[in-house]
């Protein structure tokens, strides 16, 4: 019974570690830290965006160098629907709602995503994500 609960407590803290890793990571990008989400990905990460996967090259001249002197001020709303776990694997199932505020003005993008998680050392990385827009209704 004790070592059930404690897996079961292993679990719910690698799920949060999980979540707390890709809130951060998100972050990265209303700050341009590509630092910060170099640290936050496997060496071999890749990122599926507009039916293409991108190398963590790639994604960093796509979003980082080239949003790098941007205004506006990005906010992310996370919904998650699933962190499984096993072992030093994992996969999360999210929807992502994504508000641009530059001077007022604000946009709204919205993505279904996936992504794997592996942990290394000790310390959850990011190893995909799969993004897909939402159909506008």
């Amino acid at each position: 019974m004790l070592l059930s609960l404690s897996c079961f407590t292993q679990a719910r803290n690698d799920s949060t570690a999980i979540v707390q890793l890709l809130k951060a990571d998100y972050a990265t990008m209303d700050n341009m830290d590509m630092t910060a989400h170099i640290n936050n990905v496997t060496k071999d990460y890749v990122l599926i965006e507009h039916g293409e996967v991108w190398d963590i090259n790639t994604e960093l001249d796509s979003i980082y160098r080239k949003n790098a002197g941007k205004t506006y001020k990005r906010t992310d709303f996370f919904t998650f629907r699933t962190v499984t776990i096993s072992g030093d694997m994992a996969y999360a199932i999210w929807h992502l709602r994504s508000e641009y505020n530059d001077n007022g003005i604000v946009r709204v993008r919205v993505w279904n995503e996936s992504g794997v998680f592996r942990k290394e050392q000790g310390q959850w990385k990011i190893a995909l994500i799969h993004s897909t827009p939402e159909r506008q209704k």
